[in-house]
């Protein structure tokens, strides 16, 4: 038995059909449009194809594969190839992120992952932050190219590494679906998004509608389509995520999130979607201590301190070169619960040798010169308690208040999905002992991994989701964060661990009672 056959976003047919001959002189166009009217109306050829038609037609004796797309109505005639071409049928699913930038080669007759590979953006040149990338583009023609050039230099390193790893040239590929931020797609077409950070805050566009690969400087074939956007914050990575949770086909209530440098949140069911966006910062990255990594070989990436001593995990089983978001996450988790800082990140030095003072202040020495794979003293200091703090209460925060606005309790949300990078290899009970989610029993949380990517690559395997993406960019509500009037006094009280109200957080309550921290 054979695979089983999808019915992807691109269709490939063979027509075998009578060539002219005497009295018999309809055009090449015109007969093969011809040959196609009864299952698909009237097909729109490009420029570009109808040169294609003559003389390749003629050499393959009339016997050619078409690859046709649906667009809104009508049909398109994507490609057009001599023989029988039906099983090399190939699309690409991307997840166009602003520190990496993944990528899917799929078979689109079975669905099957053929190759996947993952690369830094080199828009990293322009600025570690998304902010600092969009103000070296800001009103600079020149710079703005830069950028693009870069983005579609990352799109095309990822190509070429595929075609090594699955021996399928890139050009064969005839569609790719690309799921990213709202800035990352306006980068991504060399369009400035500066409008999106400026009062009010509305994007230059939020749907792109198919476009040509090749005109962009992909080299591939066929066409791009980039996930519809929902507002300045709220991007195609969220709305692919809410594609792989399912929140808006399901009675109970759901709570997406997805927090990275940015934070995403959607609260809803069948019946309503509202959404909510805003910086979280480069915290939960490892961006913000001198000795914080990304999760890459080396990083700490978990810690448990049991009996007052310190033990720590890496990435790969090396010494550790510094510290990654998950590892960052436990680390404050462990120092809560052991009495190594108190309740608003202060470090209690008596409590453990490994808390000392560097330049003026103080730290927990995860890693003396002597334990690291580097021969230097890895720290995370009080600056960096404070800054990771300052991310935790934004990130919860948020939350909060799109309950609050909603009427809902934490306790009522029947299902969290938990998205990215962050979200898959975080420690869950060490994320909830200092507050960055909620205190729900663990059985309602769902890891999602990188539903950006899995997003793009339902939809380019089911042509049928088309309608749904179409839906939810619709019908999602977005709420302005930055509106709240009483937001910044909220992230104060979220800036204790796990928050001023200890009610809110009753497991986190019950194992400090345990370890004598709480009576």
């Amino acid at each position: 038995m054979g695979e089983q056959r999808i019915q992807a976003l691109t269709r490939k047919i063979l027509l075998k059909i009578s060539p002219p001959g005497n009295g018999d002189i309809v055009g090449d166009q015109e007969r093969i449009q011809s040959a196609l009217t009864p299952d698909f109306g009237t097909v729109r050829f490009s420029p570009r194809l109808l040169k294609k038609v003559y003389p390749l037609c003629r050499e393959a004796n009339w016997e050619i594969t078409l690859t046709l797309l649906k667009n809104g109505r009508a049909w398109e005639l994507v490609e057009l190839e001599s023989g029988d071409q039906r099983d090399a049928h190939f699309g690409l699913a991307v997840d166009l992120g602003s520190t990496s930038v993944a990528m899917k080669m799929v078979d689109l007759n079975t669905g099957k992952v053929l190759g996947e590979e993952s690369i830094l953006n080199h828009q990293i040149q322009y600025g570690d932050d998304i902010l600092s990338r969009i103000f070296y583009a800001k009103n600079k023609p020149d710079h703005l190219i830069a950028v693009q050039e870069a983005t579609l230099g990352t799109f095309n390193a990822l190509l070429s590494r595929l075609e090594t790893a699955t021996g399928i040239s890139a050009e064969k590929s005839c569609i790719m679906v690309v799921s990213g931020n709202t800035t990352m797609i306006h980068f991504l077409l060399g369009i400035d998004p500066w409008p999106i950070f400026e009062y009010p805050f509305a994007p230059v566009f939020n749907h792109t509608g198919y476009l040509d690969a090749r005109d962009l400087g992909l080299n591939t074939s066929g066409y791009l389509y980039c996930m519809p956007s929902v507002a300045n914050y709220l991007g195609g990575d969220t709305v692919s995520g809410l594609l792989v949770a399912g929140l808006h086909e399901k009675d109970e209530l759901g709570l997406f999130i997805d927090i990275g440098t940015n934070g995403e949140m959607v609260l809803g069911n069948k019946h309503f979607l509202v959404a909510g966006a805003g910086a979280a910062g480069p915290a939960l990255e490892g961006g913000i201590s001198k000795n914080g990594m990304k999760a890459t070989a080396g990083a700490v990436d978990s810690v448990i301190i049991s009996e007052n001593e310190l033990r720590l995990t890496t990435i790969g089983g090396h010494r550790p070169r510094g510290i990654c978001g998950s590892g960052i996450v436990d680390l404050i988790a462990q120092m809560l619960l052991s009495g190594w800082i108190d309740f608003s990140g202060r470090f209690n030095p008596e409590k453990s040798s490994r808390i000392v003072i560097r330049d003026g202040e103080y730290g927990v020495l995860y890693a003396s010169r002597e334990e690291s794979g580097n021969g230097q003293e890895l720290l995370f200091t009080q600056s960096d308690m404070s800054q990771f703090i300052d991310t935790k209460a934004a990130a919860s925060t948020m939350v909060a208040y799109l309950l609050e606005r909603l009427g809902v309790e934490p306790i009522d949300v029947d299902r969290l999905y938990v998205s990215g990078a962050f979200g898959t290899y975080i420690n869950l009970e060490s994320a909830i002992t200092i507050g960055l989610y909620p205190d729900l029993p663990r059985e309602r949380f769902v890891s999602l991994g990188n539903s950006s990517l899995q997003g793009a690559y339902v939809l380019l395997t089911d042509d049928q989701k088309m309608e749904e993406v179409t839906r939810l960019q619709e019908r999602i509500e977005y709420l302005e964060f930055g509106a709240a009037t009483d937001f910044i006094s909220r992230m104060y009280a979220a800036r204790f661990l796990p928050h001023t109200d200890f009610d809110l957080y009753p497991t986190v309550k019950a194992a400090l009672r345990k370890q004598g921290r709480f009576r």
